[in-house]
């Protein structure tokens, strides 16, 4: 193995040089890229992470607050419920009257299990406040307390139906809600029906709330009873405020935070009456906050990973400095080691011996995309000749398209790759009618709206497996794809107009036009000649084709660069299409 050794002429120099190396080794651009690398790539993950969690916790909170609301409605959805079962009772009164039924004898008549028990009490008042009947006959009456009711003494006064509370029950005793029902028979107020239903029944229904939660019927006036133990600390008036005015307005309120408290409100249908439900906001937002912790997590777990890869590597220069530098005296270095030289003069080396392999490499790879775009032309080209074959009316359609595309796009300073791209083009064009049935496209007279659409789907066909094709280029399925489209967007399959559309769509349907009026075809007679076919690209420029490909079209024949067809009859022409094949 060969050395190179260094030997010094004094002590000094014995001591200074494999100094000198070491600090020059410390600084050297490969060990600064390292380093480098490491911090871009920790800033780009800590970049995603913070785009990626970017609004999250705000949404994670509103998600949070949302679900609160929710609880809120379906509480007050079950309070509606329940009011609406017990105006359902009321209405039924007026039914019973408009049949014949006594005032006196509504009672018996409205005695339904929804009414019947101590805390739902129904009761009927005479219009000079003799109590009739009442469901629950054998409790104490007090009529008189109940006649002294500001939403009695409504109901009897303006004929509309009244509801307030919560108030003490004169029966029970306990915090209720109680609705009164002007008794008609047609338009004479015949008495009061009052039904009262226990608030803490009316809010509980039965559901299961949270242990934490705390639950409010809030009136429109500031009234308010809440449910459950009554050992709760008072409510400030900053809770108070919001749930009033959110009666009042019959709204549901946004959820706010007081004290600690999230609270959230929705309104009992129509009654002017709000549930509210609070619940601590650490409960509420639990979720939100973890997940605010993981995404904070997360980042500060990327920033220790990137300040111990950087340890490490660190590490593993200085260890390989050490032994390669700092050992005092000559220091034999390995010409083939390249860990005892500076990193610039071991890239150097390498990249002067890899390059000559990298140039072999990409000429491979050239050499392998060039074969494997030959086997994709040559396979569109042989789908394209079976379509031909299939046809005989459209045999060497494709290479006279391609040729005359050619001549458009030589007129149109197209050169290059890209004129033998759009000759291509032309020549494999209808190459997704492979696709059509026989019964639609040698029907000889006009199609249906379905055979139609059968036939248009040849474009996109075409253009779908001619982009299966991984070697060919994109601009060659567009064409194939909109080779039917017209300057006024009245073609196919997207409707494209004017310069949307691909300039060598343009370009291949002025060729396919031409040469499909000069063929014969099974749809008509006999085939256009080229003064009509001609005519008729020029009637169309601006509004089916594109004008400019269309002038160059026409210039090319008028050159004598290509030869006018549709000159001799039918039976020759076809016997020459035949023996160009």
């Amino acid at each position: 193995m060969a050395e190179v050794s260094a030997e010094p002429s004094g002590p000094a120099q014995l001591r200074g040089a494999p100094s000198h190396r070491f600090v020059h080794a410390l600084n050297s651009p490969l060990r600064v890229r390292v380093y480098l690398l490491i911090a871009v790539s920790a800033a780009v993950v800590l970049g995603a992470l913070w785009l990626a969690n970017h609004g999250a916790d705000e949404r994670r909170r509103e998600l949070a607050g949302a679900q609160l609301s929710a609880t809120a409605a379906e509480a007050a959805a079950g309070a509606d419920v329940q009011v609406t079962t017990l105006r359902t009772a009321l209405g039924a009164a007026d039914i019973l009257l408009a049949s014949g039924s006594p005032t006196a004898s509504l009672c018996s008549g409205l005695a339904q299990d929804a009414v019947r028990n101590l805390y739902r009490r129904l009761s009927v008042f005479s219009t000079n406040g003799n109590l009739l009947c009442t469901t629950i006959p054998e409790a104490r009456d007090q009529p008189e307390a109940i006649r002294q009711r500001a939403y009695f003494q409504n109901a009897m006064n303006t004929g509309v139906d009244q509801v307030d509370g919560p108030l003490v029950s004169v029966l029970t005793g306990r915090m209720s809600i109680a609705l009164a029902h002007p008794l008609r028979a047609g338009p004479e107020i015949r008495g009061v029906a009052t039904l009262s239903v226990d608030t803490e029944d009316l809010l509980r229904n039965g559901r299961a709330l949270p242990h934490d939660a705390r639950t409010l019927l809030v009136s429109p006036r500031g009234a308010r009873y809440e449910a459950g133990a009554s050992d709760q600390p008072p409510l400030a008036a900053s809770v108070l405020t919001p749930l009033t005015e959110a009666a009042a307005s019959s709204r549901r309120c946004d959820v706010f935070i007081v004290d600690g408290m999230a609270w959230g409100c929705s309104p009992i249908g129509n009654t002017g009456y709000v549930v509210a439900v609070g619940r601590p906001e650490a409960a509420v937002f639990a979720l939100a906050n973890a997940e605010l912790r993981r995404d904070r997590g997360e980042m500060a777990g990327v920033v220790l990973v990137a300040v111990a890869v950087a340890f490490l590597a660190d590490i593993l220069f200085l260890r390989r400095i050490r032994g390669a530098y700092a050992q005092p005296g000559p220091v034999p270095v390995s010409a083939t080691d390249v860990f005892a030289r500076d990193e610039v003069d071991s890239l150097r080396d390498w990249a002067a011996r890899a390059g000559p392999e990298l140039d072999l490499f990409r000429a491979e790879a050239v050499e392998r995309a060039r074969r494997r775009g030959v086997v994709g032309r040559e396979l569109l080209t042989s789908i394209a000749e079976a379509v031909e074959a299939r046809y005989p009316f459209l045999r060497q359609h494709g290479d006279r398209v391609g040729r005359y595309s050619r001549q458009i796009g030589i007129r149109l300073g197209i050169t290059g790759d890209d004129l033998d791209l759009l000759t291509f083009a032309g020549q494999i064009h209808d190459v997704g009618k492979i696709v059509i049935s026989d019964a639609v496209y040698l029907k000889p007279a006009r199609l249906e709206p379905i055979e139609r659409a059968q036939m248009q789907l040849h474009a996109t066909r075409g253009s779908e497996l001619v982009g299966r094709l991984r070697d060919i280029p994109e601009r060659l399925a567009e064409a194939v794809r909109h080779h039917h489209e017209r300057w006024d967007g009245g073609g196919y399959p997207d409707g494209l107009t004017g310069t949307q559309i691909p300039l060598w769509s343009r370009i291949i349907a002025v060729a396919d036009a031409y040469d499909a009026m000069t063929e014969n075809r099974p749809y008509r007679e006999r085939p256009r000649t080229h003064d009509e076919a001609t005519s008729i690209l020029r009637e169309g420029a601006g509004t089916q084709w594109d004008a400019t490909a269309v002038s160059a079209f026409l210039e090319v024949i008028e050159a004598g660069e290509l030869a006018p067809k549709g000159q001799q009859p039918a039976s020759f022409r076809l016997g020459r299409a035949a023996s160009d094949a």
